[in-house]
């Protein structure tokens, strides 16, 4: 299977069309690539210029509910910008597409 990550900006409902490929991981599920996929994403927050220097952390990954807006979507993960050296608690959706690949 190929998972694909998308950074949104913050809420994943929001400007879809402008997600941001973060990542790719190839495994035979979700569970044998979510350890890569929350590095992937503290990796690609701690890389980001506004939060350089910053401690980051990630949820891993959940099936995005049906409340949601965005369809295109398997899974949903939570990268979390942490203070004090943040200067605030900051949390940023990403996407993830499932492909038999």
């Amino acid at each position: 299977m190929k998972y694909t990550l998308y950074r949104s900006f913050g809420n994943l409902d929001n400007e879809i069309r402008k997600h941001e490929l973060a990542a790719v991981e190839f495994g035979p599920d979700i569970s044998a690539v979510t350890n890569d996929l929350v590095r992937d994403v503290t990796d690609d927050l701690a890389g980001m210029p506004e939060y350089a220097g910053c401690k980051t952390t990630a949820y891993a990954p959940e099936p995005v509910q049906p409340f949601r807006k965005v369809k295109r979507y398997s899974y949903v993960m939570t990268g979390q910008v942490i203070p004090p050296n943040a200067p605030k608690n900051i949390l940023i959706e990403y996407g993830i597409i499932e492909n038999n690949e």
